[in-house]
């Protein structure tokens, strides 16, 4: 019988076995007498085996076999689940994943080698009563789930999200042919349909939604690895995994987060001894947070370690020459924090494997901006930081401010816009060489979008200066434009090549009256 029909269906069922034992892995580190997940393990690596077998993998089946064998003598033999168990059977999981990629890439599938026999040569450290025994899980009876979802290519799931993009621009085109005509029926229609859309919109993008899960394993590998490196004991924890964000967002956080992680980890938890010597707990602790705030998703990298003093970073700044005088006496607490985030900025003392660079936290906020979200800093000495990170839950279709500079009109997504701001001529004061104006008590620099497009300056003889605020390397900037035409729903659309490549251009985006717009990138602009 010729089971290749059947590759693409094992090489996804077996990732996700995959994926399952490097996080019971982690936990039962944790926690090495939860009988549970040491049942779990066990199942996950017997079922990894089974389907490897009737496939006729058999490096697969080798390693699965050995790794299973490992759990029998931790489950029912009295053997430790130490940290060398956890070593080999991560190693296994790696092992296995990259089989199933050379078996995806249509290649040799690489060998088992030496590891199915170190499995079953491992003794670790001195035997352990086995863990009291506990109600198994029992697996559900085969044939109990329902067939109640289908496996959709993402290629088939960007088509989609296109045409239902393309549908909410042409209503809006629709919208605007019925004002000229002032057609009751046709509006009430057209109401009609622009209802269909939205909810045919939010059903296409709930498909896109991929929970947030779906990243976490690499993470907690990663934590596991950094505090071996450091010498620290930290407990990872994290919430709200659960939590569903579009496809496209969640694959580019993965580096951004795994840099915030490393950092809170060497910069962030203090060593043992200097935990201790503050009245901490000897483990650290570093958190990873999910959650909703209605169409936006938060994320938060918190710790308890040494936090962050803003005066430190206002005089590193300073020294570097990052800013002047005169700005650090007018920066705020939160201010000097985002300090961090400009390019070559760094206060590590010394380059670790882990971190101290000069390089990163710019990089972070660049890559937050371009997904049309945000990035924030709170800290405090001695009681640890916060990094919140605000995105959308879908890049695809997005709100955006729509200006006008010179002849261009062009838009800039709400996410990145703090505020819209009308100055008359005489509330703008100069600072040294800059221009300001004030929020409250903070001096905030004008600059202008025409200048960075490479557009004429504008005039305003009327005295009153349009501009929105936004943030460009940390701190608020309000960028003059010349006309502020409000905001509008855009369908985002990339650009091909050469245009992809101009800085500062997120895409392309149509008006309702069928005109097309570029939608900024503020942040990769100035």
């Amino acid at each position: 019988m010729d089971m290749s029909q059947y590759r693409t269906l094992f090489i996804t069922e077996s990732r996700e076995y995959v994926k399952s034992i490097g996080e019971m892995v982690v936990a039962l580190e944790e926690a090495p007498q939860d009988r549970g997940k040491i049942d779990a393990l066990f199942r996950a690596a017997h079922s990894l085996k089974g389907m490897a077998a009737s496939m006729d993998y058999a490096p697969v089946v080798m390693v699965a076999h050995a790794m299973e064998n490992l759990m029998v003598r931790v489950r029912d033999e009295g053997l430790p689940f130490d940290a060398g168990v956890g070593d080999l059977l991560l190693e296994g999981a790696d092992l296995m994943g990259g089989m199933l990629r050379d078996l995806e890439k249509d290649s040799e599938m690489r060998p088992a080698g030496d590891l199915p026999q170190r499995l079953a040569d491992y003794t670790g450290g001195p035997a352990a009563p086995p863990p009291a025994p506990q109600a198994k899980e029992e697996p559900p009876p085969e044939g109990a789930a329902e067939l109640s979802t289908v496996r959709v290519s993402t290629e088939l799931l960007d088509r989609l999200i296109n045409l239902t993009g393309e549908l909410i621009a042409n209503k809006h085109r629709l919208l605007t042919v019925s004002e000229e005509v002032a057609s009751p029926p046709l509006s009430e229609a057209i109401g009609e349909t622009s209802k269909l859309l939205r909810r045919l919109h939010d059903d296409v993008m709930q498909v896109r939604l991929i929970p947030f899960d779906a990243i976490c394993e690499r993470f907690q590998r990663a934590m596991r690895d950094i505090a071996k490196k450091s010498g620290k004991e930290v407990h990872f924890e994290l919430r709200g995994r659960d939590i569903s964000l579009d496809r496209g967002i969640l694959e580019q956080l993965i580096d951004p987060l795994n840099h915030l992680l490393r950092n809170a980890v060497d910069h962030g938890v203090e060593g043992k001894e200097e935990r201790l010597a503050a009245g901490k707990a000897a483990r650290g602790v570093v958190t990873l947070s999910v959650q909703r705030d209605r169409e936006r998703v938060v994320i938060t990298v918190s710790d308890d370690g040494r936090g962050i003093d803003p005066e430190a970073l206002t005089a590193s700044a300073l020294k570097k020459g990052l800013i002047t005088a005169e700005e650090a006496q007018h920066l705020s607490p939160r201010q000097a924090l985002m300090l961090s985030v400009i390019p070559g900025f760094s206060t590590a003392k010394q380059v670790t494997e882990l971190s101290g660079r000069g390089v990163g936290m710019d990089v972070v906020n660049a890559s937050i901006q371009r997904l049309g979200g945000t990035l924030s800093i709170e800290s405090e000495p001695g009681a640890g930081s916060k990094m919140t990170l605000l995105l959308p839950m879908t890049i695809a279709t997005i709100h955006a401010l729509v200006v006008t500079c010179g002849e261009m009109k062009v838009a800039i997504p709400v996410n990145t816009v703090q505020r819209t701001v009308e100055l008359h001529r005489d509330e703008i004061e100069t600072i040294g060489k800059r221009q300001v104006f004030y929020l409250g008590e903070e001096p905030v620099p004008l600059l202008s979008l025409n200048r960075s497009l490479g557009l004429p300056l504008g005039r305003f003889p009327d005295g009153i200066v349009p501009l929105f605020v936004s943030e460009a390397k940390g701190r608020r900037v309000g960028l003059v434009v010349d006309r502020l035409l409000g905001q509008a729903e855009l369908f985002l659309k990339p650009l091909g090549r050469p245009l992809s490549r101009l800085k500062g251009v997120a895409g392309g985006a149509t008006l309702g009256d069928g005109e097309v717009i570029t939608v900024l990138d503020v942040a990769d602009l100035l």
